[in-house]
């Protein structure tokens, strides 16, 4: 058995992907809905996939609760941000991502932060300033950014959004397989002589394995 294999059955076996969204208002919760929903659906077969989605006005309550919020979005795989009116600015959305952004992530890789804003009834009068916010946000969080003007044709053709994630799967994947062979090499002296061969691409029959 090739070491590919292995990590590949150790990546279908682990593999978890958590979406943690946050939307401002009703239609916002509906776009929400429909990522998280497309999301799901593309990459079920090979992600064990987990979502919770909370509304703007939740910041508003307790602490505790709003520490719990900070941390499960800090954690998330994917985060998504959605508000359908840039009348206006939404400070407090900001000042919630910029608190988020020092919030200590217990994940071990790089994230994906996806901003579904406005839609074709909506004016655009704060889009510019919305989106610097979000790319300084998502920097400082060490996450890839997109994010999508949402209307019929964003929900109609997808692309935009499957290609995204599934990029950013693959880059997750292949640093779950590295990390997965690493451990695998630290560990070597607790391992089966076949699995420690096949982890470093030596044949387990044949002279080489002598």
């Amino acid at each position: 058995m090739h070491a590919e294999t292995l990590a590949k059955q150790e990546v279908e076996t682990n593999a978890k992907l958590h979406l943690f969204s946050l939307y401002v208002d009703f239609e916002a919760a509906i776009c929400t809905r429909w990522a998280i929903g497309t999301i799901t659906k593309r990459v079920g077969l090979h992600w064990k996939t987990s979502s919770e989605m909370w509304a703007l006005d939740f910041l508003q309550t307790n602490q505790p609760l709003r520490r719990m919020m900070l941390q499960g979005a800090a954690d998330a795989d994917v985060l998504i941000i959605a508000l359908s009116s840039l009348a206006q600015r939404e400070s407090k959305l900001i000042e919630w991502l910029d608190a988020l952004a020092n919030q200590k992530a217990e994940r071990s890789d790089s994230g994906l932060f996806i901003g579904l804003l406005g839609d074709e009834d909506q004016e655009a009068g704060e889009l510019e300033w919305t989106v610097k916010h979000f790319i300084r946000c998502a920097q400082k969080m060490g996450r890839d950014f997109i994010w999508q003007w949402m209307g019929r044709e964003a929900i109609n053709d997808p692309a935009w959004l499957t290609d995204n994630v599934e990029k950013f799967l693959s880059r997750k994947q292949c640093l779950s397989n590295m990390a997965w062979l690493q451990e695998t090499t630290a560990n070597v002296g607790q391992l089966p002589e076949a699995v420690w061969l096949a982890a470093n691409h030596l044949p387990t029959t044949g002279p080489a394995a002598l």
